[in-house]
């Protein structure tokens, strides 16, 4: 099943999304971030208990109300791995911020909001109640991004559901992929405590320098030439193994701290924070270009970013 949508009359920007979205999911209520033409897509299949669905739309908020709930059936939770863009994600007034590779978990019988603040893809696995942990969803921080065992279990289930959707709904292959993806979401919390596996060998030199950059983004002299002195080769080599990528060694270090300034920005512990401070805790050293930078990113600069996003609140979820 597929859906398409885009704005098309000025008094509905966001055209069919709205009934788009209650078709695929539940009653969800879409609102603006930033004045810019809506398009968004879902793809939906229906394998054994569960639905998986892939989802690409220009930033927006989606809200569940509790006058949405009142007139829904069915007890789900919404399992939601980031493919692209940042989520921030509020029930029961607990937070989840999701950069690509991270899940996100909402309970439907309850109100939340999404928000989707930059240009965004995402896997949505809508998972009955009773086929998961009882203890998953209470707060969960399941940010897979941060180890190489969730970055591998995050690879894991965004093949599993495209495998899926690629398959007939009623094939053993879609089942199998579908079964698979309920385990690995339960053990998720498990996987996350267990201590990364270690990386060996040449082929995984450039898996291991993306890795010190997510991990180190926030040094100011990263750089071709502080990895290749951190892995002892030249910076010829390094640029050369970068090169296979399709982005620059810069372009990496500046993407990863843009994600970080993004997270930062939404995060209510950080709402005493200047714009300055956030982008130099970062790892940027001019403010100038950090503001040219996420602009680029989002459409917004980041003192707009950070006013149009603590504007937003859901009636009953604090």
């Amino acid at each position: 099943m597929e859906w398409s949508t885009k704005a098309i009359e000025a008094d509905r920007p966001f055209g069919s999304w709205a009934e788009d979205l209650a078709d695929a999911f539940v009653p969800l209520e879409p609102r603006k971030i930033a004045e810019q033409p809506f398009q968004g897509t879902i793809s939906r299949t229906d394998v054994a208990s569960i639905q998986i669905s892939r989802v690409e739309a220009t930033k927006h908020v989606v809200l569940r109300l509790r006058s949405h709930i009142a007139r829904s059936i069915g007890d789900v939770y919404f399992v939601n791995l980031q493919l692209d863009g940042v989520g921030r994600y509020t029930q029961r007034g607990h937070e989840q911020i999701c950069g690509p590779g991270d899940l996100a978990i909402v309970d439907t019988t309850e109100p939340f909001e999404i928000a989707n603040c930059r240009n965004f893809s995402l896997f949505c696995f809508a998972v009955p109640r009773q086929l998961l942990p009882g203890a998953l969803a209470e707060r969960p921080r399941l940010r897979l991004s941060a180890t190489e065992a969730g970055r591998a279990l995050s690879r894991t289930l965004a093949g599993h559901a495209e495998l899926c959707l690629r398959s007939e709904p009623n094939s053993g292959i879609s089942a199998f992929g579908a079964q698979h993806v309920v385990d690995l979401i339960s053990h998720a919390p498990g996987i996350l405590e267990e201590r990364p596996p270690e990386r060996a060998g040449l082929s995984v030199l450039l898996s291991m320098m993306l890795d010190h950059i997510d991990r180190h983004a926030d040094d100011p002299e990263l750089c071709a030439a502080t990895l290749a002195l951190k892995f002892h080769c030249s910076q010829r080599y390094v640029h050369k193994l970068f090169s296979t990528t399709g982005r620059s060694v810069g372009e990496h270090i500046n993407g990863q701290r843009i994600l970080v300034c993004t997270r930062n920005l939404l995060d209510h512990a950080y709402r005493r924070a200047t714009i300055a401070e956030v982008a130099f805790n970062a790892g940027f050293r001019d403010i100038s270009y950090f503001n040219r930078l996420f602009k680029r990113s989002t459409g917004l600069a980041p003192r707009e970013f950070r006013r149009a996003m603590s504007l937003r609140t859901v009636d009953g979820t604090q």
